[in-house]
């Protein structure tokens, strides 16, 4: 028996349809990973070498420190010089770097990395921050199983791995914020996150401040301090301003 010929036409349209939105589909997530990489290649432009990401990362430590030493807060000053002195040496010390004391050079961790499996997991690590970091990749880069990664690297660094990836984003991103004019946006992409939104809450879980607060927060410390260089003594413009209206000049 033949078949319903407008049976057989709605099928054939049916399946028209559904692979064009399907094209459409593919077109649509091509233009989206497009745009990604363009914003992720504007923001490496400035920096393309690994030793060049370490110096804006440093500058943002040295900055966080200067504005802590500001506020009378000696531990956290010390901290980030700390942290900015283990990345001039090439030491990937975790970010919450501990006070150091007398008893001499650290000892390697009972159960954890040797130097030269940390120096290779924070080569890693920064090489791919603006996209996905796998744990059980990092795993089988030193060829072990992934919880007998976990146990070391906790003990190595005194965090999770996942915990450490993120501080390492975020560092980062301080970095850009300092040093380049790129949008919150296009930061958020080269650090691997996923959309500015999710790069809000992580920075603000990790610092206390949204991006936009922190970054205006640390130029206008730089500013103020280039102003007392360059003129000593001198009062603000704003303040000498707001001081006229008020009839107090």
């Amino acid at each position: 028996m033949d078949s319903d010929p407008a049976s057989t036409t709605t099928r054939s349209a049916a399946r028209i349809s559904e692979g064009a939105a399907e094209t459409r589909a593919h077109q649509y997530e091509h233009r989206r990973m497009q745009l990604r990489a363009s914003r992720i290649a504007t923001v490496h432009a400035a920096m393309p070498e690994q030793s060049s990401r370490d110096l804006v990362v440093v500058t943002a430590q040295l900055i966080e420190a200067a504005c802590h030493a500001r506020d009378g807060d000696r531990h956290r000053t010390r901290a980030h010089i700390a942290r900015a002195v283990a990345l001039l040496d090439g030491h990937p010390e975790p970010r919450d770097t501990r006070p150091t004391s007398d008893q001499g050079p650290r000892q390697i961790a009972r159960g954890g990395f040797a130097a030269w499996q940390s120096r290779r997991l924070a080569a890693h690590v920064d090489a791919n921050l603006s996209g996905k970091i796998v744990i059980k990749d990092l795993a089988a880069s030193l060829d072990m199983s992934v919880g007998h990664f976990c146990r070391a690297f906790k003990r190595t660094f005194g965090t999770p791995a996942c915990i450490w990836i993120r501080h390492r984003r975020i560092e980062l991103a301080q970095g850009l914020m300092l040093t380049t004019g790129a949008s919150l946006s296009e930061i958020a992409l080269s650090c691997g996150m996923s959309d500015q939104s999710h790069f809000t809450r992580s920075f603000r879980r990790m610092v206390g401040q949204t991006p936009s607060s922190w970054r205006q927060t640390r130029h206008g410390a730089i500013e103020d301090r280039v102003t007392e260089l360059n003129y000593p003594g001198a009062k603000k413009p704003m303040v000498i301003e707001k001081a006229a209206r008020l009839g107090r000049y």
